[in-house]
């Protein structure tokens, strides 16, 4: 006895398989490290494109930075609270995170949409060694409007961009509380 086998596949997955193989710019599109590298040169770009000085400011605070240092780029707009909010607790942020570079960009200036500028903010981009590292748009939308700086520490903790100070020893504290000092 034979046994036939039938497999079926939609007229719309063969069409993108066609595409694929006669586009190969396609398949780099679909490519998720192709889409980061995208990502960080359309930032550029924008950057480019308003004022020069906020782009070098902006790229000299990434690529200029020692390798292990952990780079926190708050975008944010002064007309909407969260963004108030955020800047205050990343400043109380930054006297716990001494190793952390904090930085901080008003959208409208880095050359951001318009509909970013209403529907993205407050958002963080966090960088390691030049990479981006973590990317958190429309922070709000987890937060709230109101938060404190524990909430966003957490938020960051949580999402392994922060170290968690609770779980550092306590001899590590004192022995870098006594090296600090001098």
């Amino acid at each position: 006895m034979k046994k036939l086998t039938l497999t079926v596949q939609s007229a719309l997955d063969e069409e993108r398989e066609r595409a694929v193989l006669e586009d190969p710019e396609l398949a780099d599109l679909l490519n998720d490290k192709f889409l980061l590298d995208y990502q960080k040169q359309r930032m550029k770009e924008m950057l480019l494109q308003t004022n020069p000085s906020i782009k070098f400011e902006f790229l000299d605070a990434i690529d200029k930075e020692h390798k292990t240092v952990t780079i926190i780029v708050h975008i944010y707009e002064d007309n909407v609270e969260a963004c108030r909010t955020m800047n205050t607790c990343l400043i109380q942020l930054c006297k716990l995170y001494v190793n952390v570079k904090f930085c901080a960009i008003v959208g409208s200036r880095a050359g951001m949409s318009s509909q970013f500028k209403a529907d993205g903010v407050p958002a963080l981009l966090v960088y390691k060694s030049g990479n981006l590292v973590g990317n958190f748009i429309r922070l709000s939308d987890d937060l709230g409007n109101d938060f404190q700086p524990e909430d966003v520490q957490d938020y960051l903790v949580e999402h392994g961009l922060l170290e968690d100070k609770s779980c550092t020893p306590l001899l590590v504290k004192v022995t870098s509380q006594d090296s600090d000092s001098d």
